[in-house]
């Protein structure tokens, strides 16, 4: 009787002390999620900035599997992931025509295509909608794609083929990437290109996209960029403009 009452004290005890246990994690954990909602809405912003930073990495030649040792950071990546079969071939057409063209080599994309997954992140869906109901007629190929973020990567108007990044001494990294006139100055679509990025870029530091500024600041801007356009791919290297520095054999832009 004696040890029989001995090892049910114990067994009391244990379970006491494993409830006591289940207690303090239940409230770690309570205490840990509401540190976690109070950061969300006093550092959101800041969160979503870093996210955006983080998206905008592509890893370029400098870096390596598990970081980067090189000091330029560019945009156009060696994968080809985000390309859609339309553009492969467009691209492939216009070299084949130029063959050996240090100047028609790769893709440039004037707003970074690092930038429109997390300003998708922002959107409601009837947003995402519109942007297929109203682009898709502008660019059908881009829009053959059902995948919102692929079909705004392999938007035409904001293509300009150049040479290679590393053979450039003023690539933008992830940055905006426009087109110039000869005498320097931002061509008419580029322009637009570049309004819809300053609003992307706000729009996502401020974690935030009303409907107005969504209709305004991009839809507006980005139809005028692909109305000047065309509605064919049309990689066409008369587009661009570049000069080439006998020094350092690199170019850029004027």
């Amino acid at each position: 009787m004696h040890a029989q009452a001995s090892s049910e004290a114990e067994y009391a005890l244990a379970r006491s002390r494993r409830d006591t246990r289940r207690g303090e994690a239940s409230a770690a954990r309570a205490s840990a999620d509401g540190a976690m909602l109070a950061l969300q809405r006093t550092a959101g912003n800041a969160a979503v900035t870093a996210m955006v930073q983080r998206s905008r990495h592509e890893h370029g030649d400098g870096c390596g599997p598990t970081g980067c040792g090189g000091s330029g950071v560019v945009q156009r990546a060696k994968a080809k992931d985000w390309k859609l079969g339309s553009t492969s071939t467009e691209l492939a057409a216009v070299k084949a025509s130029h063959p050996g063209d240090p100047l028609v080599d790769t893709l440039h994309h004037i707003i970074p295509k690092s930038l429109f997954q997390p300003f998708l992140a922002l959107l409601s869906p009837s947003q995402v909608l519109q942007i297929t109901t109203d682009l898709a007629p502008l660019a059908p190929a881009a829009f053959s794609s059902p995948n919102t973020d692929k079909a705004l990567k392999n938007l035409p108007a904001n293509f300009r083929i150049g040479p290679r990044p590393e053979d450039r001494s003023d690539d933008p990294g992830s940055g905006l990437d426009v087109n110039t006139t000869a005498s320097g100055s931002t061509t008419p679509r580029s322009e637009q290109l570049e309004n819809v990025y300053n609003y992307m870029e706000a729009a996502i530091t401020a974690g935030a996209v009303t409907q107005t500024d969504f209709d305004t600041l991009f839809l507006a801007p980005m139809i005028d960029a692909c109305t000047q356009h065309g509605t064919a791919i049309n990689i066409d290297p008369a587009r661009a403009t570049w000069i080439n520095d006998p020094a350092t054999g690199k170019y850029h832009k004027p």
